[in-house]
């Protein structure tokens, strides 16, 4: 590729406003059978991303050379980490894929498209292991691949996140809150609030869950943090919940690359089944990270200045599977693929989609090895109230939706535990490659510098 088509690749972006704002929300309620021994934990959390190819020189200070972007100058900034930090990432990405896998193994997902966060489920289960001690919390770190680290590892790496995640691009708007409501009936082990200050930057409330108050102040405090993405999240509280953790995220940025919606075209598309259905195909052809294997082909659409944040469409090759994508993925790991992507000219069309899901999280958790966390005879999660309160998971479900299109992208995720006690831009010319996503596709949104993945899922056509 010659020095112009380079230099074009680096000014391909800014042209597109994509919104995208996730609510992960982990709800645990501690239901006390015998006594008032509930505690019901919620959390939102989303999403992020990243790109991979586009080097800059980086200043002392850890932030970017400054690029032009529309006559204005602006900066990226790196999240540093620390090589136990690194190893972390490269673990939990790991979480992530494995995670994945077993979604769309189970056979109410088979054949349907799906959008979470691996990563939010790393905060709402990072949470929980702050009250967890024992066979418990060793279970939650190693599935989090954390496995030669401690929960104090996970907290760490989530505070990173809380906290430089939002200066990576100073044109990716990413705003991160916590909160945790008690009931008045309760009082949190002082470790535990402290370990959720200082960690998680959560603030404090003691509220009547008895009062129907309690409830808009939740759904207002969710609708605030979430720019109105999350409008509600509960109706009511059960008489023994005695606590509520809640983390939202809202994040909005630009596509580096524009899709014309003159250019739109209704398309056919081929499901896994083999049936076919129209979709609205965004086109474009211009510079665009691009990779191929003889497994599935990659595209790179960055956000932002384009060097830190980046969704990838991962598709399988004609004869190949998502389910391919993962095997492939043992013998050569995703950053392996990532790193030998390259900016060429690509035909890009890309189905316009919209996906909600609900998932189920409690059979993956047990599949990937935390076992003891939903059992009433092995739980110990006693280090979150001051009496020490024992208390098991009961359900963990995440919901989440997605919708990308040629203007921009939202999206939003919530998750609930339920806790329950023991009593109870266009270029013309020739383009290199094709990249049409006509058929079932994997995407994953990810950050640069940290090399975090905030969001994954495929989109099957329906």
């Amino acid at each position: 590729m010659d020095t112009s088509d380079r230099l074009y690749i680096k000014k391909l972006y800014m042209k597109q406003v994509v919104y995208w704002i996730g609510c992960f929300m982990v709800v645990c309620t501690l239901l006390g059978c015998t006594s008032d021994n509930g505690l019901l934990i919620e959390i939102e959390k989303q999403e992020g991303n990243n790109t991979n190819s586009v080097e800059q020189k980086k200043k002392k200070n850890n932030e970017d050379e400054t690029q032009p972007n529309n006559g204005e100058e602006y900066t990226t900034r790196t999240i540093n980490l620390t090589d136990t930090q690194k190893s972390a990432v490269s673990k939990n990405n790991n979480f992530t894929f494995n995670f994945f896998q077993k979604l769309i193994s189970q056979e109410n997902t088979k054949g349907k498209s799906l959008i979470t966060s691996p990563l939010s489920a790393t905060y709402a289960l990072g949470m929980i292991n702050g009250g967890a001690q024992g066979k418990t919390s060793e279970e939650i770190t190693t599935m989090l691949g954390f496995d030669n680290g401690s929960k104090d590892d996970i907290n760490k790496w989530c505070k990173t996140l809380i906290e430089e995640a939002p200066l990576v691009d100073k044109q990716v708007v990413l705003k991160l809150a916590d909160c945790i409501i008690s009931n008045q009936q309760i009082t949190l082990a002082s470790d535990f609030q402290n370990c959720m200050k200082d960690y998680y930057k959560a603030e404090t409330f003691s509220k009547d869950f008895t009062d129907p108050a309690t409830v808009d102040f939740v759904n207002d405090w969710c609708n605030q943090h979430t720019e109105g993405m999350i409008k509600k999240i509960v109706s009511g509280f059960n008489p023994n919940t005695k606590l509520m953790l809640m983390n939202a995220i809202y994040f909005k940025a630009a596509w580096a690359g524009k899709f014309d919606k003159n250019n739109t075209k209704d398309e056919f598309f081929t499901m896994a089944d083999g049936n076919e259905v129209k979709v609205k195909m965004m086109k474009r052809c211009n510079g665009t990270l691009y990779g191929k294997n003889d497994v599935f082909s990659t595209i790179g659409l960055p956000y932002g200045k384009g060097d830190k944040w980046c969704m990838y469409v991962l598709l399988p090759n004609e004869g190949q599977t998502i389910e391919n994508i993962f095997s492939h993925f043992v013998k050569e790991g995703w950053e392996s693929t990532r790193s030998k992507m390259e900016g060429k000219l690509v035909n890009v069309e890309l189905p316009k989609f919209k996906t909600e899901s609900e998932i189920d999280l409690n059979d993956i958790c047990v599949a990937l090895g935390a076992t003891s966390l939903f059992n009433p005879a092995t739980a110990d999660l006693t280090l979150m109230t001051q009496n020490k309160t024992q208390l098991w998971v009961d359900l963990i479900i995440q919901k989440a939706a997605i919708e990308v299109s040629e203007e921009g992208t939202e999206a939003s995720a919530v998750t609930y535990d339920m806790i329950t006690s023991f009593s109870g831009g266009q270029r013309e010319g020739k383009p290199i490659d094709q990249f049409i996503a006509n058929r079932p596709f994997l995407y994953i949104i990810q950050e640069a510098s940290s090399g975090a993945i905030f969001f994954i899922g495929t989109f099957q056509g329906n």
